[in-house]
């Protein structure tokens, strides 16, 4: 991996302001706060014709290949020494020369990040900002990132990933629009990653299709790192809101405002990055200053965002997109990264001016989007996670129970071998039993007997292919814990065996205020060494399911009604997590809470290598594989229950979601059987 810069932030404000003045404070530097006052450097007919200027510029520049400055690049530097001008005046100037020196001497960048809350200011070219005094334009230093800094109420950890990334992407070329060469722009994306694929270190898959129903069926089937579109996009003054063009069946486009864009994407959590190689996919408006696609997506809690405020040639775009990969899987922070790419285009394209043309928004507060490992670095921990906890642990090993099917009166069971655990359970022996277990968990009896397992459209209009047919299942009595594990139950795990803590406990203390709140940040191989150490298991997708919705086939826990805000956390109704226990509305007829929303619960089922479709589908025979604790890192384990930012489809009792057994999230968590 690469070394690179930590930064320190330069966070500059514009507030609301009266005429042509605005507000202007440093909220957060090195050499602490300021205010002062900026005025627009233009009035609105003159700024109107310098934007004109602007991107005449920077369409003539994308075909330059002169030796000498030319005068559209003459143009770019007034407008954007008149910015830099107009921000940074008075104090804000000396606390921005004495942060960038502080910065300096302890071997550091200086990130500026830009708060701008007008709408009209949000709209300017901020990345042209340009310091005569250095005579460069300040975003073309990796020491200087530029950032649109959208500061909001959900916060951001960095997803830990195993190598290889992987890439959704998308070409959206409708038949009533000018029309996009679709393999050309395949292989211009190909070419751009086409090193880092053969590293292992970036995965690249085409959505097969265009219509948002073909892109959302895509993003269920994840998990995706980075989703990459190409297309068409537009502003809608009407409702002062981004656009993106997909297509309807009939081949046509079908515009999609922000909002609705954002809600296709938002839902998918290991998602943290979209790239729009869309015309204005980041114009925004001057009523809002989320009204731009990217800030929309932002809004909806995407880690970062980088658009293309003007359009940009092929050439480069991949330069853009072939260094901004490298970086990112270099472990760079997005901004570095970008700030890389728009060198690359600057040095492969002498005096093209096309370097500002892509725009990063970003609520990563470091813009550490991505902790990357490569597959070698994450094995050893990963072995670590399936050893026995130490042999002097006070653990108790619970007997599990078999998974038997039994025919049914009613219906036509079907009929499987029971399922022997210690068939499929990891070589190493497990520790001797002890008198009492280390905690004491709230036990639910879940009595003996058949249930229905999985959906029927008749009953469910909201069912997936995967969930079906629906069938009767057998199982013998077991008990569940009546909430999901919580950080304090969590915390005791981590201080009688020394394993590491959540990646988001700073210096392996719980998050204040959130003791009773599920444990989350936690991987498959985390859930399973906490098993271990506690004597306890997690659930198969059986046991899950049945405790989830009793013998009758409830679509949700408490019945069949759809959800609401007194029966669980989703939708984003809070935005976080909430401590265990908080809706007994929500409750089922076994006196479980929390099966839909909060957090998202592993099991030790496995899916399959292939997100879209299942390799352990229904009907579920427990002896086919799908069992198996030692399949390895490549092939998907279940989650169920659905998270806080879940929409109603997801939080239903029969959902099936998948990750990589090493996915740890912000929503991510786990509940035990014994």
């Amino acid at each position: 991996m690469a070394i690179y810069l930590t930064y320190l932030d330069f966070e500059l404000e514009i507030g609301a302001g009266d005429g042509p003045d605005y507000p202007v404070t440093v909220v957060r530097s090195p050499a602490g706060e300021a205010r002062s006052v900026m005025r627009r450097p233009f009035g609105e007919l003159a700024l109107e014709e310098r934007l004109k200027d602007l991107q005449i510029a920077l369409l003539r520049s994308g075909n330059l290949r002169r030796q000498i400055p030319s005068p559209e690049e003459a143009t770019v530097q007034r407008f954007g020494n008149a910015l830099f001008d107009a921000l940074f005046t008075g104090e804000v100037r000396s606390r921005y020369d004495v942060s960038q020196e502080l910065a300096n001497q302890q071997g550091k960048g200086l990130r500026l990040k830009l708060r701008v809350q007008p709408p009209s200011l949000a709209a300017l070219p901020w990345e042209f900002l340009y310091d005569p005094r250095g005579a460069e334009y300040i975003c073309l230093s990796r020491n200087t990132p530029v950032v649109r800094y959208l500061e909001l109420s959900q916060p951001i950890q960095p997803l830990a990933v195993t190598t290889p990334l992987r890439i959704l992407g998308m070409v959206v070329s409708p038949t009533d629009l000018p029309l996009l060469d679709v393999h050309v722009e395949k292989e211009r994306v190909e070419r751009a990653v086409q090193a880092l694929r053969k590293q292992g270190l970036v995965e690249l898959t085409w959505l097969e299709g265009n219509t948002w129903r073909d892109l959302q069926r895509a993003m269920r089937s994840g998990p995706w790192h980075i989703f990459h579109f190409i297309g068409h996009g537009g502003f809608d003054h009407q409702r002062d809101e981004g656009l993106v063009s997909l297509a309807d069946p009939d081949g046509r486009a079908h515009f999609f405002n922000a909002t609705d864009f954002g809600r296709l994407l938002a839902d998918h959590r290991s998602l943290r990055l979209v790239l729009l190689n869309a015309c204005e996919g980041a114009r925004g408006g001057v009523n809002d200053i989320f009204s731009s696609t990217a800030a929309t997506l932002v809004r909806r809690g995407l880690a970062a965002v980088v658009a293309m405020q003007y359009a940009i040639t092929d050439t480069a775009a991949i330069e853009f997109a072939q260094m901004f990969y490298e970086s990112l899987v270099d472990a760079m922070p997005v901004d570095a990264s970008v700030a890389e790419a728009r060198k690359a285009i600057s040095f492969a394209l002498t005096h093209s001016l096309e370097w500002g043309t892509p725009v990063l928004y970003m609520r990563a507060p470091d813009g550490q989007i991505f902790v990357v490992q490569s597959t070698l670095e994450q094995s050893q921990p990963i072995q670590d996670a399936m050893e026995p906890p130490d042999q002097t642990q006070d653990v108790t090993p619970v007997e599990r129970p078999l998974l038997d099917v039994a025919p049914s009166k009613e219906v036509a069971s079907i009929i499987v071998p029971a399922f022997n655990r210690s068939a499929h359970a990891p070589s190493a022996p497990r520790p001797e039993p002890k008198l009492h277990l280390p905690i004491q968990f709230d036990w639910m009896i879940i009595p003996e007997g058949e249930f229905l397992l999985g959906s029927d459209r008749l009953q469910d209009t909201l069912a997936h292919d995967d969930e079906m047919p629906q069938h009767q299942l057998y199982l013998p009595e077991y008990r569940m814990a009546r909430t999901p594990v919580t950080n304090a139950q969590y915390k005791r795990f981590v201080d009688a065996t020394d394993y590491p803590p959540p990646t988001h406990w700073l210096h392996g203390l719980i998050p204040e205020g959130k003791e009773h709140h599920p444990v989350v940040y936690v991987s498959w191989h985390d859930a399973l060494a906490f098993c271990d150490w506690a004597g306890v298991y997690l659930p198969s997708e059986a046991e899950w399911e049945k405790a989830a919705r009793g013998t009758r086939g409830c679509i949700y826990p408490w019945g069949d009604d759809e959800p609401n805000e007194n029966l669980c956390n989703f939708d984003m109704a809070i935005g976080d997590t909430t401590p265990v226990g908080q809706y007994p509305d929500g409750s089922n007829p076994y006196g479980l809470l929390d099966m839909a929303g909060n957090v998202w619960e592993w099991t030790i089922s496995l899916w399959g290598k292939d997100g879209r479709n299942p390799e352990y589908g229904y009907p579920y025979i427990p002896t086919d594989g799908r069992e198996n604790l030692a399949a390895g890192n490549t092939v998907l384990r279940v989650l169920r229950g659905g998270a806080f930012f879940n929409f109603d489809n997801q939080v239903r009792c029969a959902y099936r979601y998948a990750n990589e057994p090493t996915y740890r999230d912000d929503n991510v968590g786990f509940r035990v059987v014994g």
